[in-house]
């Protein structure tokens, strides 16, 4: 706990991503000059949460980043999140009668549990408002906590993959624009789609990079699967929300792998695809880890342009 109170961090806020094979930290700039500015991105090798802690306790030191404001991912193995309708209660009984909804949904007494909810936006095509659950095992999210407090960072929150692309979204994206964000991860894509800035859609699907970097010269079959995938996603989104197509969809990473999948699906598509190419101006190895993206998203909560 040493150092905890003496003065802050100023002008600076950390992404903290804690995955299976490492740490993923972002630091992003909150000074009116520079707001969101990425300052540095790095992806730490680590393996299990005790060797996971002491190497980011090491960048911490190495930086000055004690004290520094932090916003911490809860790993995307440790987080359920449920769609359900919004229960007709009155907004203080809200959480409580999400929680007994999603009782029997989870592996574990309803107890030990942390459960937060967010609402989908309100629409005409759809009789009934919908509520998200977000829920996760207490003693997991206590390790989070103990794990950024260890290393001398502030927590200031905890937040989940699903959403954090919208602090992106708010601070690159214009207002009452609809665009959709593909994140290409390594056995996996998530899907998110905004109208006005606001998150409609959020959606995953078991095609990654992966997949199309083993298919070699079948690459096309795996790029179909992938243009399956948004379409069911975008005619949910038209059909749900009555708000039109989306306009544009911005893809990340940019690898060749992903640029040919991006080549191949705008012959098919009536929106324009382009790539999210995040500059830092210090990152470990000239470039931004792509391991770093949700960091990066995370470490932009709250900052404004």
């Amino acid at each position: 706990m040493s150092g905890f109170f003496s003065p802050k961090k100023k002008g600076v806020q950390v992404g903290v991503d804690f995955m299976p094979t490492g740490v993923a930290v972002a630091v992003v700039s909150r000074s009116k000059q520079d707001a969101g500015a990425i300052l540095h991105g790095e992806f730490l090798p680590a393996v299990g949460a005790s060797e996971q802690t002491r190497v980011l306790q090491n960048w911490v030191d190495q930086r000055g980043m004690k004290n520094a404001e932090c916003v911490c991912l809860i790993g995307r193995h440790d987080v359920q999140l449920f769609q359900l309708d919004k229960p007709a209660v009155e907004e203080s009984e809200l959480l409580a009668a999400v929680s007994w909804k999603i009782k029997d949904l989870i592996n574990y007494d309803l107890s030990a549990a942390v459960v937060d909810t967010f609402e989908m936006p309100t629409s005409s095509k759809r009789p009934v408002q919908q509520v998200n659950a977000v829920v996760a095992n207490e003693n997991v999210v206590g390790g989070y906590v103990e794990s950024i407090r260890t290393c001398g960072l502030r927590l200031t929150a905890i937040d989940v993959h699903e959403l954090v692309v919208r602090n992106l979204v708010k601070l690159s994206v214009a207002a009452e624009q609809t665009v959709a964000l593909l994140l290409m991860l390594s056995d996996e894509g998530l899907l998110s789609i905004f109208h006005d800035q606001d998150l409609h859609v959020t959606r995953d699907f078991k095609v990654g990079c992966a997949a199309i970097e083993a298919a070699g010269e079948e690459a096309e079959e795996v790029y179909d699967k992938v243009l399956l995938e948004l379409q069911r996603s975008m005619d949910y989104f038209e059909s749900s929300y009555g708000m039109g197509a989306v306009q544009q969809m911005m893809v990340f990473p940019r690898l060749s792998s992903t640029e040919k999948m991006a080549a191949y699906l705008q012959n098919y598509v009536g929106y324009d695809l382009d790539f999210i190419d995040p500059a830092p101006r210090d990152s470990a190895g000239g470039g931004f880890p792509a391991e770093c993206f949700s960091a990066y998203c995370a470490a932009l909560r709250g900052v404004a342009a």
